[in-house]
């Protein structure tokens, strides 16, 4: 699926973050979830709120830890870090990798409401 499909939340697309972040920003290619309700899809704005994930596993309390499967599309264990949260382009998704399972979308939604005191 291209970048121009359907955007839903809980899907894992592999994002292009840009190689020039600013520390401790996440950059380079990496996957990451869709958090943004698909009423917010508009097709003028053309943006996504998503969670990024990285391959390096920390215990911090704000990353959901999850395994590779083929439902996600990951191919390693990945930390969504709850904290990176930022609103991309769509231009920067690349390729939709699969969803990612209900128990891990709800770990992260919680952590999102606790963290911005929703």
């Amino acid at each position: 699926m291209s970048a121009e499909g359907r955007f839903v939340r809980g899907d894992v697309w592999s994002v292009d973050f840009g190689a020039d972040p600013d520390d401790p920003e996440q950059a380079f290619r990496r996957p990451a979830l869709i958090v943004s309700d698909e009423r917010l899809h508009h097709p003028n704005l053309r943006m996504v709120i998503v969670v990024p994930g990285t391959a390096t596993i920390r215990p911090v309390p704000l990353h959901v830890v999850v395994e590779p499967d083929d439902d996600s599309g990951l191919i390693v264990r990945t930390a969504f870090q709850a904290e990176q949260l930022r609103a991309v382009s769509i231009a920067r998704l690349v390729e939709r990798l699969g969803r990612l399972d209900p128990l891990s979308r709800h770990a992260i939604d919680e952590i999102l409401r606790n963290a911005l005191s929703l």
